[in-house]
């Protein structure tokens, strides 16, 4: 992912303290550590610009849902049962799930803040599992009573994400860092946005991410013109979806160097229109992908670069009278959207997403021995059309090895996985107890 190294074949990467020292054909380092990626590809960490982390123990729940669904049942009562240790666990295995598939940095949309407990224990579970990454803290007023009264003021969690601030991001260089999360932008009054975001910036949020202009879901806003004018569109704004953007949005995003985070498996499932990315590259947005939620599907970036790929070269066939000559959105395109220009929208560029001398050495090697890879002729269409997260071999985060011959370093899988089936048993029965057509009534009332 670097333009002036190229692709090299075969090539050395030498990593000190941390670091991309170099890369080359052939290396002499004498006492180096020795990593052999005989016959594997090796890449960039992927960045994932936009995960609710939280939901990981709630796989599957969310296969045939909508928007709507979601919104009426992840929101407003599974999220309601969770306490502070569930969100250790969805955010610490979470956190786990998407190294494991060579996913090196995540920024975590976190709307599971119901105590200032949740705060600090999901915090604690990125941290704990050695990702990279950005921990926006949601406003987001979760239910915690049911039959509930809908609000959208974040009441105690201003003060809160102060006090997180404080006492877990002192250090505004470490590998977590963190970001803020606005109550929801397009069902606030533009006063109520203005006050989030200028908190964010008072605490010095590496990134501020925002809902937006969700296809049918769209209230006709366009709340990016909004802040534009109102000069609250920067380049600390990180916007998530936006299909429904305007040209006229996109290129005021451009001009402010803000960025947007395309989620194409939940937009293409929940309603929430063809994934903006084609259009935002076109008008010079920084652009990346994201996972989004894997309460309805894996997490795993090889599956959204396919899946953004073809269902774009579609959208595109769809609208020929006469046959295709050539495609349009190419592979290593949406490589890049899933490496350097994941850790570009992140805030992140001068560190992750190519290896680069100078760069962190978040490193993934990827098998391509299987039966399904034999031969990889063209290495990036490999990676993007081929490969899946159980091929990656091994994963460095700063140069430190967290996963190894394709198993996690230091995990103890069984005790994680009995702890995540309980949390998912507790709050999947808390769920059975509400009245759902009740919640589902006055969701309608909130958002179509």
């Amino acid at each position: 992912m670097d333009e002036a190294l190229g692709d090299l074949d075969p090539a050395d990467v030498l990593i000190e303290d941390g670091v991309i020292s170099a890369v080359g054909p052939t290396l002499d380092a004498p006492g180096a550590e020795i990593l052999d990626a005989t016959g594997m590809i090796v890449t960039p960490g992927f960045v994932d610009t936009h995960r609710h982390v939280w939901q990981t123990q709630l796989r599957t729940v969310a296969a045939d849902w909508s928007l709507f669904d979601y919104f009426a049942r992840m929101r407003s009562i599974y999220g309601s049962f969770y306490e502070p240790e569930d969100a250790w666990l969805g955010n610490h295995v979470g956190a786990l799930e998407a190294l494991a598939a060579g996913i090196t940095t995540i920024v975590d949309h976190c709307h599971i803040i119901n105590s200032p407990a949740h705060a600090d224990r999901a915090v604690a579970g990125l941290r704990d599992a050695g990702i990279r990454g950005v921990f926006c803290y949601g406003f987001y007023p979760n239910p915690s009573q049911h039959p509930f009264a809908m609000s959208l003021d974040p009441g105690w969690r201003l003060d809160d994400a102060r006090r997180v601030r404080r006492e877990h991001f002192a250090d505004a260089r470490a590998p977590l860092r963190m970001g803020i999360a606005p109550s929801e932008v397009e069902a606030m009054p533009l006063d109520a946005i203005r006050r989030e975001m200028e908190l964010a910036r008072e605490l010095g949020a590496q990134r501020i991410s925002c809902h937006v202009a969700m296809g049918a879901y769209d209230r006709g806003r366009r709340i990016v013109e909004q802040l534009a004018a109102d000069g609250l569109l920067a380049d600390d704004v990180l916007l998530v979806h936006g299909s429904s953007l305007t040209d006229g949005e996109l290129d005021a995003v451009a001009r402010a160097g803000a960025g947007i985070s395309a989620t194409p498996e939940t937009e293409l499932q929940m309603g929430m229109g063809h994934p903006v990315t084609a259009r935002a590259l076109a008008r010079g947005v920084p652009t990346s992908l994201g996972i989004d939620i894997v309460s309805n599907y894996s997490g795993d970036m090889f599956a959204q670069m396919r899946l953004q790929l073809q269902a774009q070269r579609g959208l595109e066939h769809a609208g020929r009278t006469a046959p295709p000559r050539e495609v349009g959105l190419r592979a290593r395109r949406v490589l890049e959207l899933a490496t350097r220009g994941g850790a570009r929208v992140a805030g992140l560029d001068d560190l992750v997403g190519r290896l680069t001398p100078g760069r962190q050495a978040d490193v993934v090697l990827t098998r391509a021995d299987g039966v399904h890879m034999v031969p990889a002729v063209d290495p990036v269409a490999s990676l993007v059309l081929y490969a899946n997260a159980g091929d990656v071999d091994t994963v460095l985060v700063g140069g430190r090895v967290v996963k190894r011959g394709g198993r996690l370093v230091g995990v103890d899988w069984p005790q994680l996985a009995e702890r995540l089936i309980r949390s998912s048993e507790r709050v999947r029965a808390g769920f059975a107890t509400v009245p759902i057509a009740e919640i589902e009534s006055l969701a309608a009332t909130l958002m179509l």
